[in-house]
């Protein structure tokens, strides 16, 4: 498949595909006598992985060393699974500073506001 028909299979735009591929990402495609990239078939279960993941918040980074894992494939469900269990934890520490935080500013509100 070339470039063009992995976006459009995919949603994702040629350079955000290109972009993966600079980074590692995803393997780097074969190249025709064209110049053409050509990637196989399995790219679309990678790429769909990697943006599921970035709109959970998971970092490149992240997804790079899950995908390091299964030799540029997608993660097992077990390895996903354990992936997304860390992300919670800390998506719940992070609820817990907010909402501390928003607790602290709403009583220099009241403070502020009860001055004469």
């Amino acid at each position: 498949m070339r470039i063009g028909e992995v976006a459009r299979r995919s949603g994702l735009s040629t350079s955000r595909i290109r972009f993966y591929e600079r980074h590692g990402l995803i393997p780097r495609a074969l190249r025709g006598e064209n110049g053409y990239r050509r990637y196989g078939v399995d790219v679309l279960e990678t790429l769909n992985f990697i943006h599921q993941a970035q709109d959970l918040g998971f970092t490149l980074d992240e997804i790079r060393a899950a995908l390091s894992q299964r030799s540029g494939g997608p993660p097992t469900g077990k390895e996903v699974l354990s992936a997304l269990r860390e992300k919670l934890t800390a998506l719940d520490r992070h609820i817990d500073e907010v909402a501390r935080r928003r607790q602290r500013i709403i009583a220099l509100i009241e403070k502020y506001e009860n001055r004469p």
